[in-house]
């Protein structure tokens, strides 16, 4: 972690947002708070108020997020209307710590709602109320409890490595290092980067001896297959391989193609 960082600007970064310079996340760290606010705002409307419904549709909101990095609702609305006359610059997809993040702000959000609808409003206020927290510190520090208990227990399991930023994995293919793109088939058909090559997160573990005596460089759609990939030629004790995470934190050094 660089240590030009603020504080609010380390908790970004381990939000996910870890390819972004200091000016970046500084420039970041405004927008960035839009969306929890306008979830949270919804939560605690339907809390107090008592209505199921607008718990579910924030609940729906997380599991949208988590399933589309770049089409979370709040943060198209922050790109398209919001932002311009402020002359922010526009949010860039979600990460996967923070998409992790929504996905359980959409389950508590579930349970609230299922809550009042069995009459059971005592819990449903106490589990609200425990979410409505959590958000308030990422929306005023940006510290995200999930990213932080995501990063201890991949520490822990032994599989936390930073993505190499964008430079330094162009660097490494440069100086010879093979490109894999461990999406699918049809993903990689559709678009992937030049002179990279296809081999997909399920079958990489069969790869070994083609990768074994080469520098490797994968990436993939938002960072989350790469990372498997990592940990599982790690397990097969090859020295040479770093993630180099998604593709939109690559378009600016890689070209691609069709």
């Amino acid at each position: 972690m660089n240590n030009d960082l603020s504080l609010q600007q380390r908790a970004l970064f381990q939000q996910g947002y870890q390819h972004y310079t200091s000016g970046e996340l500084q420039q970041l760290q405004w927008g960035l708070r839009f969306t929890p606010a306008a979830c949270t705002t919804m939560t605690v409307i339907a809390l107090i108020y008592q209505l199921p419904w607008l718990a579910y549709i924030v609940s729906c909101l997380g599991l949208w997020a988590f399933l589309f990095p770049s089409a979370h609702p709040m943060d198209l609305v922050y790109n398209h209307l919001v932002r311009h006359p402020f002359k922010a610059i526009a949010l860039p997809p979600n990460p996967l710590q923070r998409r992790l993040a929504c996905l359980s702000a959409g389950v508590l959000n579930f349970f609230v709602g299922t809550f009042f609808l069995l009459g059971m409003s005592t819990v449903a206020l106490v589990v609200g109320g425990f979410l409505v927290t959590l958000q308030i510190i990422v929306i005023t520090s940006h510290f995200c409890m999930l990213s932080w208990m995501y990063e201890l227990i991949m520490r822990a399991m032994g599989k936390w490595q930073l993505p190499l930023s964008p430079e330094d994995a162009c660097a490494h293919v440069k100086q010879g290092a093979l490109l894999v793109d461990v999406r699918s088939p049809v993903e990689f058909a559709k678009k992937h980067f030049a002179n990279a090559i296809n081999i997909p997160v399920d079958d990489i573990n069969h790869h070994n001896d083609q990768l074994r005596d080469k520098t490797v460089v994968l990436y993939c759609a938002s960072g989350m297959r790469s990372q498997i990939a990592l940990g599982k030629l790690k397990q097969l004790n090859l020295a040479n391989v770093f993630d180099a995470g998604g593709m939109n934190q690559l378009a600016s050094v890689f070209t691609a193609e069709s």
